[in-house]
């Protein structure tokens, strides 16, 4: 239940009496399954390689990525993420390519796992830099990247933009994977009201309330989500509500050049999370309970901002953002057999920055240059992270952590875009990246570290236009990830910990416009170095991962090709990978958790006369759950290979015009169609591994208003 006393009174003075900080990083948005599959719908869409923030997007269509984009980059956009019928935000990420997800707790997806490009996925969404509207969505960017919650709900998803290489030196930090950004509904230009209501298998409930518009140059949008449901597993109940304000007005001479743009969210979540189960307990029930006690309480607040001023060569933008996370998490121990204990985890996370972006075109030696670049302070704070052992039986609890952190982080980044020759266009650029100090201490487990570190980042791309049709491009960029805060809980004596560092290369063709085609191949590696291990008992920076891949793309309006077929489309993706680990006792095995194929697919129909029905999929090959590539399923259920799975969903739905200004549609749908049973090896984590099972068939009917004035 949304609560307005949940969070301390000081955010709320930060918010009143603090509007002119907050933003975001770039947001990056264009508007398809690839490039370009909604370009046919929206060919008046602004081109554009650079990405966007609250403010810029306003007002206008969701851009189509340039032919002549030096890296690969997918895009749902608002259409085709409705078309899914995704309930969770792991099923939505799944129909991207080069994606994996995966149930990690079983707390219906509040907690999603994403994993790109063969990296390792340990839960909760680890080496990928995810944002919402630009700024990040981990309770720390540096240092916790992981999810106990995303501050996000389905409902509120109105775009997903994946750059997944090319221009990543603009970010940071936990590149490597590449920038994956939700984006949500932009501020209309006309007065407009929407309520969408949807009702589900599970008891599943959903309202969306969005109200707004743009009047004399000042612009308003409120929208309210409020979502609850038992869950598909027992006892795995959820509760949630998310709430965002978006402000925009024009400054100066009222033209929109210049503008402000702020944006307030408060999101809370309640949901059991009943983590993995034993083979036993697996076979007895999949969708069961062992850890009833198991519970997730929590809320994130935001507040971010914009003021961006044109110039006559380009532009330049201020931007802070602010972020307060809150989380009491309980789960039974032992993990498995009987349990004693309730582990009882209570922090409140913080983070803040301020800072510049710019683009500017100037001319040097008769050619035309277009340099981005930006700065930024950023700053990473816990005051108290406390872990007590409550008993079962009753009785006093006892406290066995109570850590505070702290991290400062300065940023530069400034990239160069020139033709040297006609139709070649080429891109390179260096970020540096500070930590003048991370600090942490535990009285009550004895520890306490000091750290500081720095890094350059380099990164290149180039591309070359064939045809009009036809482009090729190439890129390489380097990325990092901070170390983690719990990290130096398991460190040597000097608990020194270092940046993990990865580099991405790509090489690819990319085809648009022709016969209502969009296309493209890329071939990719990835090298992540230095991530921590435990190789030797402690926690360590001596892993190392090398993936090697291959993304295939298409997306084909069908009545551009053939008359009679109008209105059908046709989109799917195909990857590739091999990831293997180089280092330590498994070297030479698989990265767990790394497929080898990945499939997604969709196949649609829109009438003149409003109806709209589409079919699609995913396919998920088998993995590796343990760097020790364990091939039978152990006891624990936690360690053993993850089947491959194929899941369908379908969508029907029907617009009707009431009047001139109002619209209504009805949708009726299924995900997992066909009712497959599938399941992955959870490791772990504070909930408690196991075998978890996916999601069963989750039939849904909904109704959207939109009233016009």
């Amino acid at each position: 239940m949304l609560s307005w006393s949940s969070p301390p009174i000081g955010w709320f003075l930060w918010l009143l009496f603090v509007p002119g900080l907050g933003a975001q990083e770039p947001a990056p948005v264009a508007n398809s399954q690839e490039e370009g599959q909604d370009q046919v719908q929206e060919k008046e869409a602004e081109v554009t390689v650079d990405v966007l923030v609250i403010g810029r997007h306003d007002h206008d269509p969701i851009p189509v990525v340039p032919l002549e984009s030096i890296g690969s980059r997918t895009v749902l956009g608002p259409e085709k993420v409705r078309e899914t019928g995704s309930r969770d935000l792991n099923d939505l990420v799944q129909h991207l390519p080069a994606a994996s997800t995966r149930p990690y707790n079983g707390g219906e997806a509040s907690a999603p796992s994403f994993s790109m490009r063969g990296l390792p996925d340990d839960g909760l969404t680890e080496y990928i830099h995810v944002l919402v509207d630009g700024v990040p969505a981990s309770p720390l960017p540096f240092g916790w990247t992981a999810f106990s919650f995303l501050p996000l709900t389905t409902e509120r998803v109105y775009a997903i933009d994946y750059v997944r290489g090319g221009h990543t030196l603009r970010y940071s930090p936990n590149t490597v994977g590449g920038v994956l950004n939700f984006l949500t509904q932009p501020i209309p230009e006309n007065p407009r009201f929407e309520t969408r209501t949807t009702f589900g298998s599970f008891d599943y409930a959903s309202t969306l309330l969005s109200a707004g518009g743009t009047v004399d140059g000042v612009g308003l949008l409120a929208t309210y989500v409020d979502r609850r449901g038992e869950g598909y597993r027992r006892n795995g109940g959820f509760d949630q509500q998310d709430l965002n304000l978006k402000f925009r007005m024009n400054t100066g001479d009222g033209d929109g050049r210049d503008w402000v743009a702020v944006s307030a969210t408060y999101m809370e979540d309640e949901h059991q999370a009943p983590g993995g189960l034993t083979r036993r307990q697996f076979r007895r029930n999949r969708f069961g309970n062992s850890r009833p006690d198991n519970r997730f309480d929590g809320y994130r607040g935001l507040l971010d901002a914009v003021y961006h001023q044109e110039s006559a060569g380009g532009w330049m933008e201020w931007f802070g953002h602010f972020s307060e996370t809150a989380r009491h998490l309980r789960a039974q121990r032992p993990h498995f057999g009987t349990p004693t204990t309730i582990s009882d985890w209570d922090d409140e996370s913080y983070f803040a920055a301020l800072g510049v972006r710019f683009e500017e075109s100037l001319e040097f030696m008769g050619t035309e240059h277009t340099l981005y670049g930006g700065a930024r302070i950023h700053r990473d704070w816990i005051p108290s992270w406390k872990l007590r052992s409550l008993p079962l039986a009753g009785g006093s609890a006892t406290t066995t952590q109570d850590a505070a952190y702290h991290l400062t982080s300065l940023s530069v980044h400034l990239d160069d875009t020139f033709e040297p020759v006609e139709n070649l266009q080429v891109n390179f650029g260096l970020r540096g990246e500070w930590i003048p100090q991370t600090r942490g201490r535990d009285p009550v487990g004895g520890w306490e570290f000091e750290n500081d570190d720095f890094i350059l980042l380099p990164g290149a791309g180039l591309s070359y236009l064939w045809t009009d049709h036809l482009a090729w491009f190439a890129n390489y960029y380097q990325g990092f990830r901070a170390p983690q805060v719990w990290g130096y809980a398991f460190t040597t004596g000097s608990g020194q910990l270092e940046f993990e560092k990865g580099r991405t290369m790509e090489s690819g063709l990319r085809w648009q416009g022709e016969a209502g085609t969009a296309a493209s191949v890329t071939a990719w590696r990835t090298e992540y170095d230095d991530f921590g291990v435990f190789y030797s008992g402690f926690y360590e920076n001596l892993g190392r991962i090398v993936a090697n891949g291959a993304d295939l793309l298409l997306d084909w309006e069908l009545g551009e090709t053939w008359a009679a077929l109008e209105g059908f489309y046709l989109g799917a993706s195909f990857t590739l990978q091999d990831s293997e680990l180089k280092t330590g006792p498994n070297r030479g095995n698989e990265t767990p958790y790394a497929w080898e194929k990945k499939a997604a697919w969709r196949f649609g129909y829109q009438h003149p006369d409003g109806w709209a029905a589409s079919l699609g999929g995913t396919y998920v090959g088998e993995s590796f759950s343990d760097e020790a590539n364990t091939a039978q399923t152990n006891a624990n259920g936690n360690l053993g290979v993850n089947p491959a799975w194929v899941l369908w969903d379908l969508r029907l739905a029907r617009w009707f015009s009431l009047e001139e200004n109002a619209e209504l549609e009805l949708a009726v749908g299924a995900t997992n169609l066909f009712d497959k049973d599938w399941y992955v090896h959870s490791r772990g984590g504070f909930f408690g591994g196991g075998m978890v099972a996916g999601p069963p068939r989750q039939a849904y009917a909904s109704l959207n208003l939109i009233l016009y004035w």
